[in-house]
C-alpha cells in the first residue's frame, strides 16, 4: 500500500480552553467550536493525504460538547486519532473515550499544573481523578498513555515536579523513578503508558524576537494543520493563522499545498532556510534541529 504524503494532520476542533497556562499563549482569534458536519466534510478531503489525525493546536478537544459525534465520524472514516489534552476533563469523557476505538493516543499535559492556581490547590485531587481515568483506559482499550511534563529547563528536571513524579512512582511501582527521569525524556511506567518529558519551548509570535534564521521542521513535510475556522496552516504551532495556506471549506488540499506560499515554505526547509517571520521566532524548531545536528 502506498505510504499517504502526511503522517498526520492537526485538526482544532475547539480554540476554547478552560484553563489559562502561562506558557500557552492567547490565541487572538474568536472562541469557536467546529461543526460535526464541517469535521465529516475535511475528514473526506484529507483522508487521501493521511491517516492519522490530532485533535489539538489550541483549545481543549474533551471541552467540544459534541466529542462523541466528532470521534464517531473519525471511527466510520478509519482515521487513527491522537488527543493532546489538559486531563481536567478526562474523567467525565471517560466514557465516550472507552468506546471510541479510533484513539489510538492521548498526550496527558501535565506541566498544566503549576500554571493554573486553581488547579494546584485540587493538585492531589486531580492527579488521583487522571490516574485514576488511566487505570480504566488501561483496562479496557490499548490506547498508548503520554504524561506529558514539557517544563524542564535546559533538559534537566524540575523541581517542581517532584511531588507528581513521586505520584507516578506510587502508582506504578517505579521508586526511583525521580532518578530515572533525569537520566531519560521517555520513560516506560507500564505497558502502553510512559511518562515523557521535554524542555519548556517558545511559541512562535511575529512579535516574538527571531530565535534563528536557518533551520527545518516537519511543516508540510509529514504534517499541516487545521483551525477551528478551515484556515490550513503549515504546521500545528501556527495559533493564529499568520501563515494561513489557504481555506479547507472552499479548497481542495491539493489546491493548499501546491500554492506559492506552501511550495516557498517547504523549499526553504529543504534548504535549510526559514522563509517565514513566524518560523524565526519558534523555539520548537530547535528540537528538530538539534535531533538532525546529532
Amino acid at each position: 500500500m502506498k505510504k499517504k504524503q502526511f503522517g498526520k494532520i492537526y485538526i482544532e476542533i475547539t480554540n476554547v480552553c478552560n484553563l489559562q497556562c502561562a506558557f500557552c499563549m492567547p490565541t487572538t482569534r474568536k472562541p469557536e467550536f467546529m461543526k460535526v458536519e464541517d469535521f465529516d466534510r475535511i475528514l473526506q478531503k484529507i483522508q487521501p493525504y493521511t491517516d492519522r489525525i490530532y485533535l489539538h493546536i489550541k483549545g481543549e478537544p474533551l471541552l467540544h460538547p459534541q466529542l462523541k459525534e466528532i470521534l464517531a465520524c473519525a471511527m466510520e472514516k478509519q482515521m487513527d486519532v491522537t488527543i493532546t489534552t489538559n486531563a481536567t476533563l478526562l474523567q467525565q469523557n471517560l466514557s465516550t473515550i472507552l468506546q471510541s476505538t479510533c484513539i489510538k493516543q492521548m498526550n496527558l499535559s501535565l506541566h498544566s499544573i503549576e500554571q493554573n492556581q486553581e488547579v494546584k490547590k485540587k493538585e492531589a485531587e486531580y492527579l488521583e481523578e487522571v490516574i485514576g481515568s488511566v487505570r480504566q483506559i488501561q483496562k479496557y482499550t490499548n490506547i498508548l498513555i503520554s504524561y506529558r511534563l514539557w517544563n524542564l529547563e535546559a533538559y534537566e528536571n524540575n523541581i517542581h515536579n517532584k511531588m507528581l513524579l513521586d505520584t507516578l512512582a506510587k502508582e506504578y511501582g517505579i521508586y526511583n523513578l525521580y532518578e530515572m527521569a533525569k537520566e531519560r525524556k521517555w520513560v516506560k511506567l507500564a505497558p502502553n503508558v510512559y511518562l515523557n518529558q521535554d524542555i519548556e519551548f517558545v511559541w512562535p509570535s511575529l512579535e516574538g524576537k527571531t530565535i534563528l534564521e536557518a533551520g527545518k521542521c516537519f511543516g508540510l513535510r509529514n504534517q499541516i494543520g487545521i483551525l477551528v475556522n478551515g484556515d490550513v496552516v503549515p504546521c500545528c504551532l501556527d495559533q493564529n493563522g499568520a501563515m494561513a495556506l489557504g481555506n479547507i471549506k472552499h479548497q481542495t488540499v491539493e489546491e493548499i499545498i501546491n500554492s506559492e506560499r506552501a511550495k516557498k515554505i517547504k523549499q526553504g526547509f529543504e534548504a535549510h532556510k526559514l522563509v517565514e517571520p513566524l518560523c524565526k521566532t519558534c523555539g520548537f524548531i530547535t528540537r528538530f534541529n538539534k535531533k538532525e545536528e546529532q
